[in-house]
This record gives structure tokens, C-alpha cells and sequence, in this order.
């Protein structure tokens, strides 16, 4: 699922894609969701993008998809937010653009 799901993100053109959550600890269990955070520097507003992951999405493949341009991740962090810091604590990046 995670590998059909990579492959499909990457038409996104993604600049990074972090696995979070139970499947990045090595918890997740057949029940399991992925859990994906998505940076991408994009003028889709939030909603949009959200929709656009919808789409990108494997049909089978159940994931909660957020994406952030790198100034709302770094805003985000700046300001201390539990949600994107426990993210970036556990998470590992599994795809990264070259630049």
C-alpha cells in the first residue's frame, strides 16, 4: 500500500512526503491508515489540495494526506505546534526531490 501510494504521490511532484503515525512507528496493523504529511510549495489553497489527494489516492489504499508548503510547516513549527512537531519527531521521510 505504502508503495502504490509513494509512486502515486510522486506525480504530485511533492519536494518531500513524510510517513507519520502508527505505521512509522512500526505499529500500524491491518486496520491501519497511513498517516502522510506532503510538502510541496503549490498556490492550491488548503481544501483544494486536500481534494487534489483524494484523487492522487490508490483506490484501496486508505491514507489521511496533509499538505503544507514549506512556509506553513515552518510557520507551524515556529509557532510550536504539538501536531506538526510530534509529525516531524516520529516521522521518516520517504521520498525527498532532488534539487
Amino acid at each position: 500500500a505504502l508503495n502504490a501510494l509513494l509512486q502515486a504521490l510522486q506525480r504530485y511532484q511533492p519536494q518531500r512526503v513524510i510517513l507519520f503515525g502508527s505505521a512509522a512507528r512500526g505499529e500500524a496493523d491491518a486496520e491501519s491508515d497511513l498517516d502522510v504529511l506532503v510538502i510541496k510549495d503549490t498556490p492550491e489553497p488548503f481544501v483544494q489540495r486536500l481534494e487534489t489527494m483524494a484523487r492522487l489516492c490508490p483506490p484501496g489504499v486508505y491514507a489521511d494526506i496533509l499538505v503544507y508548503t514549506p512556509e506553513e510547516l515552518q510557520r507551524m513549527v515556529e509557532d510550536g505546534n504539538p501536531f506538526i512537531r510530534r509529525a516531524l519527531d516520529e516521522g521518516k521521510v520517504i521520498y525527498e526531490a532532488r534539487s
